[in-house]
């Protein structure tokens, strides 16, 4: 009787007419842990989880990362969205929270931007209270400008690009620091790391596993200061690797050895490789014993080192004497040559040829793909894309493609044919990447107006892939 005059009681204070009985057990109250509806409860398919306490905080050593932070009351998985620009949500990998406190690295704001933040659990969504603000950017990282952006026909999975960029102009004159930058498709840094004084990185890159990038570092252009190559994620160094004589073109295997091109071991220039966990390089290939004309010295100096997987064989390139050979990688023997040195392959039509090639490399369907100039035009020197055929029975190279970058870099540049079909060059010291359509048209342009010199360059899809797990 006592247990029933309770509730009874209960009843009529909360209802205020005829009196009620509320079982506490009934599936059917609202107290009821074990009810379906209950917002607590960790089996509500509308807020599995029960989230709260959101906030955020600014990654200790990467200024555009920060990290959101929030508690559950059962265990489960939630995603992390966040908006930089109306109605653009970016998502992070979802978590698989735990009860109490979870937290979510958040990559990809620009600098100097803020964004809105929620959470996602089950068809709950929970509001970050504040606005993510990320600082401005450093002072002298170099800004570019969009000049071209026609989303329906660039790679769609080129969402942030990344590359490297001198602090100042002045081209191959430029001097150190330099940048390693990711921009997303409007032109703005999201990421960044920069050379000590005086010190250049030309060919940052993401590592053939995907889940880091690597980039060099070197105190002048023929190797001096302690040359090196670092694995890192975005937020955290991996490895620094010694590479003695390294100057500014190397390329990575997919067993992780590293190869370069090397003025510290003899023969005027040598491609070395070095395995993982190996004390001292292997050398390949030397211009004084392996060049087919016995080139060295200045008359032997590269800009680019390709790996092409399928023959097990290297591209070299030289700027010094416009040529590029092909290095079989077992034998360290010549394959064949095209450009400036006498005897090699031909050009068809033979105003084809290339002149201060750059970004030399093999496209998915087996052509050549370069950078070159182009002194022939109405108005002006130039550089052009041009992409061979090559015929080694007949020792011919035949242009299948090319276009007219309408910009002129006295030095440096890089080329890439995309999964889409569309090409990615980068005009060095004019400062400037395009995005190119199978016709030549431009479907998006980054431009810093200015002789800074730029190297290497590079579309990811997802930053995620590249922090720390």
């Amino acid at each position: 009787m006592r247990t029933v005059s309770l509730w009874l009681l209960i009843g009529l204070w909360g209802c205020g007419g005829d009196a009620i009985s509320i079982d506490p057990t009934d599936p059917t109250n609202p107290t009821n842990p074990t009810n379906p509806t209950n917002p607590t409860n960790p089996t509500n398919p509308t807020d599995p989880v029960g989230l709260t306490d959101l906030s955020w905080r600014p990654h200790p050593g990467v200024e555009t990362f920060a990290y959101v932070s929030w508690t559950q009351d059962a265990p489960g998985e939630v995603t992390l969205e966040f908006s930089v620009d109306e109605g653009e949500w970016m998502v992070a990998p979802p978590t698989a929270g735990v009860v109490g406190s979870n937290e979510q690295l958040v990559v990809g704001i620009p600098y100097g931007m803020q964004a809105t933040y929620r959470l996602r659990s089950g068809d709950t969504t929970v509001d970050g209270p504040d606005l993510i603000t990320i600082p401005d950017p450093p002072e002298l990282l170099p800004q570019g400008r969009i000049e071209t952006a026609r989303p329906d026909d660039w790679l769609p999975e080129g969402r942030f690009l990344l590359t490297s960029i001198s602090q100042v102009g002045g081209g191959w004159n430029s001097t150190g620091p330099f940048w390693a930058v990711i921009f997303d498709r409007r032109g703005r840094p999201v990421w960044t790391q920069r050379t000590a004084p005086g010190e250049w990185t030309l060919y940052a890159q993401v590592s053939v596993s995907g889940d880091h990038i690597l980039y060099d570092q070197f105190g002048s252009f023929f190797g001096g200061g302690g040359p090196r190559i670092y694995r890192s994620y975005l937020d955290e160094v991996i490895e620094e690797i010694e590479t003695p004589g390294f100057h500014h073109a190397f390329v990575e295997l997919p067993d992780g050895t590293l190869a370069w091109a090397s003025y510290a071991h003899g023969g005027g220039e040598a491609l070395v490789e070095k395995a993982p966990g190996q004390a001292d390089e292997t050398i390949l290939w030397t211009c004084a014993d392996d060049w087919p004309q016995g080139n060295t010295g200045w008359g032997c100096s590269s800009n680019c080192v390709f790996y092409n997987e399928p023959t097990d064989s290297y591209l070299y390139s030289f700027y010094s004497n416009e040529t590029v050979v092909e290095i079989d990688r077992a034998s360290g023997s010549t394959m064949w040559w095209a450009g400036g040195v006498g005897g090699g392959y031909a050009f068809d039509p033979p105003e084809s040829h290339f002149y201060w090639q750059h970004g030399v490399s093999y496209t998915p369907a087996g052509t050549l793909l370069l950078s070159t100039h182009d002194y022939n035009q109405p108005g002006g020197r130039t550089n052009f894309a041009r992409e061979y055929s090559v015929d080694h029975t007949n020792e011919l190279l035949t242009e299948v493609w090319s276009y007219n970058a309408e910009a002129y870099a006295d030095t440096n540049g890089d080329t890439w044919r995309l999964p889409n079909g569309n090409t990615l060059h980068t005009l060095g010291s004019a400062s400037q990447v395009k995005e190119v359509d199978p016709d030549g048209q431009t479907v998006w342009h980054l431009d810093f107006n200015s002789t800074k010199l730029m190297g290497r360059s590079q579309w990811i899809e997802d930053l995620y892939t590249l922090v720390k797990p």
